[in-house]
């Protein structure tokens, strides 16, 4: 009965009215060939040129104005009115089914709803043949109106005709797959998404976790096979903002349906369907794109599924886990990681894996927060960066290796900022910045790192942490000379290396080093000891001076001699 009614491939116009355009056009055509054919009657008034090109020109314009306010007009009227009058067609059927009820029975009202469907389908097919818009639209309102008079079976009423809850959301989900199953049909979006609003309003109805939670599962796995299916990726998007609003809503009460405003007293488990949600949108990095869709799709579902579920799970965190977060985290991070790797075998785009994985590790430093708190839990998240670093060259993974140095960078500054020093964790965060910069230059080509501005950042905070962990960790007559023997091993790496940056940080240790010694230490150090501060930091620097200025001497006249 509807299998035509397909919004898409409709014509922009009736058939009467494609014949009153075509004969418009047949005058403008004759009209233009008059004009441009020479005149029989020219002889004699070639003076007349002018006015003719203006009479010429006049009525087309006319003839399009014409046209354009007949599109604009016909529009309005088949279109606007078509949905207006749909829309007051359900509502008068809505009260006249009220009205039966609330006079006679359950039982007649129902009838009437059920009649009134069958009425306006039969409707829809009698006019579908000249007025197929408006058949559209008045069969999307008899598949609503299905759906609401299935649903006074036991909603909305006093004494509900069928009192198991159960048995009428089975028929009301039959009723909206009914629709659904003709908007695949149609190659319509827009019916799809009527759909799956109407089953996230069927679960928030039932008001029942066991109920609710099942139900919008449902919804997410029939806006995934329409993605599979379809490639429509406007209804996935939309659909992950529907069903995580949907819970949203059922955590606060579900204030929608007049219920007064407030976080639900028991969390009944629904972070479990948390999880559920995000593995049926995960599903996306598996859906080979055919045409369908754009490659960005992947990208976008993948953070909008990060952001909506770790959205939702902190309201659970912080209302029912507080103190008991532990192992959610601990299986997020598992869970994201294990997929991570199913990713990095199965599928070649390298941007999936590589967010699932940052998604585990920001988990495991939730994990390692709450096991160890701080200031301690610094030292653990110190080395978990280094772990991290180390399995990007596994995914090769430029994106885990910017992540890990953000995160690293700002473990560093709060540690630095709002924690008392302690030399393990200080010495650790010195070690982890060096041992970072020596992996990234290392496989910088495997990791396809275009500057040298992640390494750069590693070797900044290992520059500041060494001096920091030296300057408590050694008694404060020992500090410069702590400060030049750092100089004096980045000048060994530097050598061993063949790496000038080494170089510049021992140069700028020194200067730091000769400034702390004249500014700091003149005043409080002994005698004894700031004869031996000076004396090293003069070794070191005329030693390094030598050596570097007998090192250029040499290269230049290796280049003389080449010459």
């Amino acid at each position: 009965m509807e299998e035509n009614l397909n919004p898409g491939k409709q014509e922009d116009q009736g058939y009467e009215q494609l014949l009153s355009r075509i004969e418009i056009l047949e005058k403008r055509i004759s009209k233009m060939e008059n004009n441009l054919t020479p005149d029989r009657h020219f002889a004699g008034q070639a003076g007349s040129a002018s006015a003719a090109m203006q009479n010429r020109t006049q009525p087309m314009d006319e003839d399009f104005i014409t046209i354009d306010k007949t599109v604009i007009e016909s529009k309005v009227v088949e279109y606007g009115l078509a949905g207006l009058g749909s829309l007051v067609l359900i509502f008068g059927i809505t009260f006249l089914m009220i009205f039966t009820q609330n006079h006679w029975n359950s039982l007649l009202s129902t009838l009437m709803g059920f009649g009134s469907v069958a009425a306006v389908f039969f409707m829809a097919g009698y006019l579908k043949a000249s007025f197929k818009h408006m058949a559209y639209m008045l069969t999307i309102s008899a598949h609503l109106l299905a759906y609401y008079t299935t649903l006074r079976l036991f909603f909305f009423s006093v004494t509900p005709l069928i009192p198991s809850q159960t048995i009428v959301l089975v028929l009301v989900l039959a009723a909206i797959f009914t629709h659904l199953y003709y908007a695949i049909r149609r190659e319509s979006q827009l019916e799809a998404g009527i759909a799956i609003v109407l089953i996230l309003f069927t679960a928030l109805l039932c008001d029942k976790p066991y109920l609710t939670f099942p139900v919008i599962i449902l919804a997410t796995a029939t806006s995934m096979y329409l993605f599979i299916k379809k490639g429509w990726s406007i209804l996935l998007i939309v659909s992950m903002f529907l069903c995580y609003g949907a819970h949203i809503e059922w955590f606060f009460g579900n204030p929608l349906l007049g219920n007064p405003f407030g976080i639900v007293t028991a969390h009944q488990f629904n972070f479990a369907y948390l999880f559920a949600y995000a593995m049926i949108f995960s599903l996306t990095s598996f859906v080979p794109n055919k045409g369908l869709f754009k490659d960005g799709i992947y990208t976008t579902t993948i953070i909008l599924t990060g952001v909506l579920f770790s959205s939702v799970m902190m309201l659970n965190i912080l209302t029912f886990f507080e103190k008991s977060y532990v192992p959610v985290f601990a299986a997020i991070s598992v869970m994201c990681l294990s997929y991570s790797v199913i990713l990095k075998f199965k599928v070649n785009r390298l941007v999936d894996q590589s967010f699932f994985a940052v998604f585990s590790y920001m988990a495991l430093s939730a994990v390692i927060y709450g096991l160890v708190k701080l200031p301690d839990g610094y030292y653990l998240l110190s080395l978990q960066s280094l772990l991290v670093l180390s399995m990007s060259l596994w995914y090769r993974s430029r994106i885990i290796v910017m992540m890990n140095t953000l995160m690293f960078v700002s473990i560093t500054l709060a540690y630095l900022f709002t924690s008392i020093p302690i030399d393990k964790i200080n010495f650790t965060l010195a070690f982890t910045a060096i041992a970072s910069a020596r992996i990234i230059n290392w496989k910088k080509q495997g990791l396809d790192l275009k500057t040298e501005s992640v390494r750069n950042t590693y070797l900044l905070v290992a520059f500041f942490t060494v001096l920091y962990a030296l300057y408590f960790a050694v008694p404060p007559q020992y500090v410069t000379l702590s400060w030049s023997c750092a100089a004096v091993a980045y000048f060994i790496f530097s050598v061993i290396l063949h790496n000038i940056k080494y170089r510049w940080m021992a140069i700028s240790t020194l200067a730091v080093t000769a400034f702390y010694l004249f500014f700091v230490d003149l005043k409080n150090m002994e005698v004894g000891y700031r004869v031996i501060a000076f004396l090293f930091l003069a070794v070191v620097s005329i030693g390094a001076s030598l050596y570097y200025t007998k090192k250029i001497l040499r290269k230049s006249k290796s280049e003389e001699t080449s010459e």
